[in-house]
């Protein structure tokens, strides 16, 4: 059965659309892309109108081949969250029946869909991501489909009721996912062009994300491929490296991507095709994808647990072959302060080795997340105050008329 990879907002869509620009991702997962802005969807370059899902605060959510899409989705959401929430509340049904009916499966709320996992994507900021997403990330648990919430934070310059809404978004969403995969614009805070590396930063989600989904759905070792320790994963681990469970208590954790690559041939391997594949040091691979985090001011050697997933053309697992698979498990188990590390290798029909690695905190753990949190009250704060003033400029006793 498919995965679901659910992309909400312009954000949430962008990097969705950027992960299937793979035409392989279309073989192990469903996209579908949810806007209430009718241009943000004509924005996509490799998912079609079938995959797309408008809101309208009339209609709820709309088919993308449905006659007269364009005119029903053509507002947007601005930053404000909880009217989308509202409207995305009134028509949760209709969100449940779109995924299964796009994912190609039967099922329902009792005996689920027979989708493994969902991916649900989207940007905190917003009005369309942090409104929408808890909404369909609950309808998703109601079909009994095991989610993965990936969610970009914003930059602190972007304001108080962009921090608001993110912290405000959070709070909800906890109760709905099993993990939660964190993206921080703050990134890209001090960059004087802001628009291309957006573009580049997408991007860089995204293959991290498609390592991870086709290296354990689609291009997986076999035992016999591998002497000796045979490090295989799929998208379960993922779930279980960023999450806390104890009996049948379980909690999502908050985790930070990275990604780093290298070419397995020079430029000479390819003039003259009998040469072979040079070692990679997948050591300094990992230390390279530790310097690339998708979060700013984590520690790595504070992470709970981890997960790494290796891709690399099929002559690097001969019995010769030129990595040492056990030297980078142990980098990472000693930086998981449980000891739980999940170690995977994965094939790649490209030139070039991959390290994808997720590392999982406690919230608490995350200064981002404060900083957020703080701004937030801030701008609560603020906002009151301003109300107060407000009420002594005008009467509001009876009439509503002014005073003086």
């Amino acid at each position: 059965m498919p995965y679901a990879f659910i992309g909400i907002g312009q954000c949430g869509g962008g990097i969705v659309d950027a992960a299937y620009s793979d035409k392989r991702m279309f073989e192990v997962a469903v996209p579908i892309v949810v806007n209430s802005a009718t241009m943000d969807l004509q924005t996509m370059k490799h998912i079609g109108r079938k995959y797309w899902v408008g809101m309208s605060r009339d209609r709820g959510f709309i088919d993308g081949t449905m006659e007269g899409f364009e005119h029903f989705v053509s507002g947007g959401y601005g930053k404000n969250r909880l009217r989308a929430e509202e409207d995305a509340q009134r028509h949760e049904d209709t969100i449940k029946e779109m995924i299964v009916k796009r994912a190609g499966v039967k099922g329902g709320t009792e005996k689920g869909t027979g989708i493994p996992m969902a991916f649900v994507v989207f940007g905190l900021g917003g009005g369309t991501g942090s409104g929408l997403g808890p909404t369909v990330a609950k309808a998703l648990k109601d079909l009994k489909i095991p989610v993965v919430a990936v969610v970009v934070l914003p930059a602190n310059h972007e304001g108080g009721l962009t921090a608001r809404n993110a912290v405000e978004c959070l709070n909800i969403l906890i109760k709905y996912v099993d993990s939660i995969i964190l993206v921080d614009n703050q990134k890209l805070a001090f960059a004087e062009s802001t628009e291309v590396l957006f573009q580049r930063f997408n991007e860089y989600v995204a293959n991290s994300l498609r390592d991870i989904v086709i290296g354990t759905a689609l291009e997986k070792i076999s035992l016999g491929q591998f002497e000796g320790y045979a490090p295989v994963i799929d998208l379960k681990d993922m779930i279980s490296a960023t999450s806390f469970t104890l009996g049948k208590k379980q909690l999502p954790g908050f985790a930070c991507l990275g990604r780093a690559s290298e070419k397995t041939r020079g430029l000479l391997h390819y003039i003259f095709p009998f040469g072979g594949y040079k070692e990679i040091d997948v050591v300094s691979l990992l230390y390279r994808a530790f310097m690339k985090l998708s979060v700013e001011d984590v520690r790595v050697g504070e992470a709970e647990k981890n997960l790494v997933l290796l891709r690399l053309p099929p002559a690097y697992l001969a019995k010769d072959g030129k990595i040492n698979t056990g030297m980078a498990k142990m980098v990472m188990e000693e930086r998981s302060r449980l000891g739980e590390t999940h170690f995977g290798v994965g094939l790649t029909r490209r030139n070039v080795a991959t390290a994808t690695i997720l590392l999982t905190y406690r919230p608490s753990q995350i200064s981002r997340l404060k900083a957020l949190d703080q701004l937030a009250r801030q701008y609560e704060d603020i906002t009151l105050q301003v109300l107060e003033k407000y009420e002594k400029d005008f009467s509001v006793e009876g009439t509503g008329e002014a005073k003086g």
